[in-house]
């Protein structure tokens, strides 16, 4: 099952003569659970996917790609959470999983408002000139990005918040509506052809 993700992001106050750092909260894993999102000062990583009692947790440390954009190292976030919402292992993924969840990190920062339009993705794009460092705080695979190609709608799957008990049974049909489709497009993002018409027609089904 695939829940749609909504990153939230927050700035806290800067000492002075410092620049403010980003908190980033909001991960769910595949099944819906909340992954917590840790602030690690002393990680030379920007990002990185832990285990914590067999829980995966993500550990982030928001200084350490100062050259780069707050909407670009909210994207690089949230790609990394969505490696754990679509249950990729943390490390040695390929290009085209790691392409897939670049796509489903677009989508998060749409849903969450943090880019609005096809100007920001592509502002994003451009400030993914990593270097060999950069590159080196981050999961890799080292790749190309390119964020423009990715849908710009997003798949219309349940809230990361938790149901209430009114909810659940909806929200279940949903999430196995969700799993269909997600099988059905190999994991691509794409609002029309017969995978979403298929969708629809579960969802409407489900009584939403």
């Amino acid at each position: 099952m695939r829940y749609a993700l909504i990153l939230l992001v927050a700035l806290t106050a800067p000492a002075f003569g410092q620049q403010p750092s980003l908190i980033f909260d909001g991960c769910v894993d595949s099944a819906g659970q909340p992954v917590r999102a840790v602030v690690d000062a002393s990680q030379r990583q920007f990002v990185r996917i832990a285990d914590e009692g067999g829980r995966p947790v993500l550990l982030y440390n928001p200084d350490a790609l100062p050259r780069r954009r707050d909407s670009t190292r909210s994207f690089l976030f949230a790609q990394a959470c969505a490696r754990v919402n679509l249950g990729m292992p943390s490390h040695g993924i390929g290009v085209a999983d790691a392409r897939r969840a670049d796509c489903w990190g677009v989508e998060t920062l749409r849903r969450s408002q943090l880019i609005v339009d096809p100007a920001g993705v592509a502002a994003v794009q451009a400030d993914l000139d990593l270097d060999e460092d950069e590159w080196s705080r981050l999961p890799g695979p080292v790749r190309t990005f390119d964020l423009v190609s990715c849908r710009g709608e997003a798949i219309r799957l349940p809230s990361a918040a938790r149901p209430d008990g009114n909810r659940r049974a909806v929200n279940a049909c949903l999430h196995a509506c969700g799993d269909r489709l997600f099988r059905c497009q190999k994991g691509a993002l794409s609002e029309a052809g017969a995978c979403m018409s298929t969708f629809d027609a579960c969802e409407a089904a489900c009584g939403r």
